[in-house]
């Protein structure tokens, strides 16, 4: 009997040392998420809102086709000058821009060099030069107007997550109630971006909050980087205690909650959709990629050898056969090498767009042929048709694929696909971008599945969710702002009785 009294002394002051920090655990991670919720339950709210509007209304951008059909048909006047370039090259693209002939040279690395044909100097198109094509543009679009040249934008709200915006795009405003604004490339003519006063609105109630897309912070891509990374790790830490504290404040009760009013409606959101929120904010700070835990890989040296590349020879013979052929009326043509076998991308007059080999034939892409193309790069690959989306290449409510498609999924199991028009590739889905898919952006755009991909899948299924957790972060906003309400009134009433006193005793006086 001593023996257990004196071992239940010895133990007590431990026990009674590990239970008060134990609560004292409890209230530290109770302040911190409480006043975690105060300082960020709104930016959690806007992103669960703007998420909301985001199902049906994106980013803006130009239509594709559109884009084509501004151009020009191709015409050579005078015989072309072909620059004396000795590298080769990922493509070479024929297209017209402000009535000029423009040879666009596509590096292996990338990168971008743009020529006059008509004297083979590096180019540089004038604002003047492409007002023209901004008022077909707006045409094709069902707005015409006069194009009003409005400067070089660099850093502009609508082009900052734009390829070469660093570079400076011409804006110009189009007369009219769309109130549209383009931004051309100064180099090949195209429209890069393509914004009306609706667009914008919407922009400025999905995208621009939900990515923190403000311009004077996007402009600093570092900065707005490392903010929107901050902001999502303490929303997970902001999350993820609540779905802790509130596991543990549920009774087995005839009461689930111990709490009343906002806190108990916040409490039953939390336990219902706090794994939601948890999971969108974690795959939200996932998508910023930090510390480069996601980077994408460099293609596999396969994808290169099948792609293949080509010189100035090719093109000058290419060219040769478009001098002889004007009958052929194209607004681009783009010469790839396609593992050896050089062809023609071309798009029509109309907007079509085909595959050609360099002496303007019909040479339309098929599994035999890519098989071939496969074996003459030295690649075992398996290649196949599809013609409905699969789990890497797929249509979405704001992005359509072409179908049918190619699947060319080599020997360490990357994926090309590639379009059955042209034979050119559209995606590469390496081992980092399949594991991304199914980690971080299937979870956070909830498309796992083609159906989830449906429009009554957004109404019915993904717009709840979105609500709730809209709802779970809001509460918390409201319980934050009453509490600071009831601790200012009580510091005011302190501060009231303090004073009391002194206004008795010197009244008295």
């Amino acid at each position: 009997m001593e023996a257990r009294l004196s071992q239940h002394r010895a133990s007590g002051p431990s026990v009674s040392f590990m239970s008060q920090m134990r609560k004292l655990g409890l209230r530290y991670a109770f302040l911190l998420h409480r006043w975690l919720g105060i300082t960020l339950g709104l930016m959690m709210g806007l992103w669960c809102l703007s998420g909301m509007v985001m199902l049906w209304k994106t980013w803006p951008a130009p239509e594709a086709e559109r884009v084509g059909l501004t151009h020009e048909i191709l015409t050579f006047r005078n015989p072309p000058v072909i620059p004396r370039l000795e590298d080769r090259y990922r493509s070479l693209r024929l297209t017209m821009a402000g009535g000029i002939p423009v040879l666009e040279a596509q590096a292996l690395s990338g990168a971008s060099r743009h020529y006059d044909l008509r004297n083979g100097r590096p180019l540089t198109l004038s604002p003047f030069a492409l007002r023209a094509d901004a008022e077909r543009y707006a045409a094709l679009s069902g707005t015409p107007g006069a194009a009003h040249f409005e400067g070089l934008r660099r850093n502009d709200q609508w082009i900052l997550n734009t390829k070469d915006h660093v570079q400076g795009f011409y804006r110009y405003a189009i007369d009219g109630s769309a109130r549209r604004l383009l931004y051309l490339s100064p180099d090949n003519g195209d429209v890069v971006q393509d914004t009306t006063g609706r667009t914008r609105f919407w922009s400025w109630l999905g995208p621009i909050p939900h990515w923190l897309y403000p311009s004077l912070l996007k402009r600093h891509q570092r900065l707005w980087a490392n903010v929107l990374i901050d902001l999502s790790c303490l929303g997970v830490i902001l999350t993820a205690l609540g779905l802790w504290i509130g596991v543990r404040r549920v009774h087995t009760g005839h009461r689930v909650s111990p709490y009343r009013g906002l806190h108990l409606w916040h409490h039953l959101c939390g336990l219902v959709f706090g794994g939601m929120l948890l999971s969108w904010i974690t795959t939200g700070l996932l998508t910023m990629n930090p510390a480069g835990l996601l980077a994408r890989q460099p293609n596999p040296g396969w994808v290169d050898r099948f792609e293949g590349s080509v010189d100035m020879a090719e093109l000058r013979t290419a060219i040769a056969a478009l001098i002889a052929h004007p009958e052929r009326h194209f607004r681009d043509v783009v010469l790839t090498g396609q593992g050896g076998s050089p062809a023609l991308s071309v798009m029509t007059e109309t907007g079509a767009s085909t595959r050609l080999s360099l002496s303007l034939e019909a040479a339309t892409p098929s599994v035999i042929a890519l098989k071939e193309r496969a074996l003459t790069s030295g690649l075992d690959a398996r290649v196949d048709q599809i013609t409905q989306d699969d789990s890497y290449y797929f249509s979405t409510r704001h992005r359509l694929r072409h179908f049918p498609a190619y699947r060319v999924i080599g020997p360490d199991e990357t994926r090309l696909y590639l379009d059955s028009r042209t034979g050119n590739t559209v995606l590469v889905a390496e081992s980092n971008a399949k594991a991304t898919r199914w980690v971080v952006y299937g979870p956070h755009d909830l498309d796992f599945f083609a159906w989830l991909r449906r429009p009554f899948a957004r109404l019915f299924l993904i717009t709840p969710l979105l609500v709730g957790v809209s709802s779970l972060s809001l509460l918390g906003v409201a319980i934050g702002l009453t509490r600071l309400s009831h601790r200012a009134r009580r510091g005011r009433a302190q501060r009231k009785s303090r004073n009391a006193p002194r206004d008795r005793t010197s009244s008295s006086r």
